[in-house]
């Protein structure tokens, strides 16, 4: 069965840490086929929504390892260039500043495919 990983990011007015760590990708990251969905607001809150225990978010991307593809989800009437950026870039493998959120996902998928 395969797993999707979700990683999400607040906008940087909802989150102070937003902040992408352009010094090095996650070691390992895979590189993925991105493919981005510029969808209604509803349809961007009914795939990002549940990964935030507060707030709106602005975008997010999802991940499927197992097809090695990153899905970036954000809305059709309002996509500051700034939230795709972001999300390219973490589809690219870089993580908030600070975060090991990245790391660990891709540690447990490898760890899923061990078994």
């Amino acid at each position: 069965m395969e797993k999707v990983f979700r990683l999400a990011v607040l906008s940087a007015a909802l989150a102070g840490c937003a902040a992408i760590d352009k010094s090095q990708p996650v070691p390992g990251w895979p590189e993925l086929k991105v493919v981005e969905h510029h969808v209604t607001r509803d349809e961007m809150l009914a795939q990002c929504q549940p990964l935030f225990r507060s707030g709106v978010p602005e975008g997010c991307t999802l991940y499927y390892f197992d097809r090695n593809e990153a899905h970036i989800y954000v809305r059709n009437d309002f996509t500051a260039r700034w939230i795709l950026t972001h999300e390219r870039l973490h589809a690219a493998g870089y993580d908030h500043i600070g975060s090991t959120h990245m790391q660990r996902a891709l540690e447990t998928w490898k760890a899923s495919q061990a078994r």
